[in-house]
């Protein structure tokens, strides 16, 4: 079940929303303010966040938006906001939101971005995850070989590794050319 954190000033959005996802299967945590946003992503797992782009106070949904995701960079970030203006959408989508909707939203198009935004954050976590295995599998670090000229060739094939290049191989059978 995927996790969503919604904050909106407005209590009753709040209810309305949290009604609407969980209908549809989704976990739903809420907060009306920045400061309780930002404890509940360092404390739990989100996989996507829905915020007003206009909180109480000085408190601004596109500023609340960056501090998430520097604590939880690959969460998406779903802007929400009854003020919207093309040059808000403009600066939201910059800032790294991941899409942004006017109020009163249509329902099924709030399901889509929810979604959509959902599949893009599980896509991250699995490139993440099979990243780590790859090093893990296939990393320098299981190549046995210590002498100086075996360094010199790792460390070539670290600048090679970064480029966009075809690189051929060539040496005795038995040398290590397949790792």
């Amino acid at each position: 079940m995927d996790n969503i954190l919604i904050v909106d000033d407005d209590k009753n959005m709040l209810e309305v929303l949290k009604f609407r996802l969980e209908e549809e299967g989704y976990r739903i945590a809420t907060t009306t303010g920045a400061h309780d946003a930002l404890k509940r992503v360092e404390n739990e797992l989100f996989d996507l966040a829905v915020v007003d782009l206009k909180l109480s106070g000085k408190e601004d949904g596109i500023e609340l938006m960056r501090d998430l995701r520097r604590i939880a960079p690959e969460m998406p970030v779903i802007i929400l906001t009854a003020y919207g203006t093309i040059e808000t959408a403009v600066e939201a989508m910059k800032q790294g939101a991941y899409s942004y909707l006017t109020k009163p939203f249509d329902r099924r198009e709030l399901l889509l971005q929810i979604k959509n935004g959902l599949e893009k954050s599980s896509l991250s976590r699995e490139v993440r995850r099979l990243k780590a295995l790859v090093g893990e599998r296939y990393g320098f670090e299981n190549i046995i070989g210590k002498s100086k000229k075996m360094q010199e060739v790792l460390e070539q094939v670290s600048r090679a590794a970064e480029t966009d290049s075809n690189v051929f191989i060539y040496g005795e059978s038995g040398t290590g050319k397949i790792l």
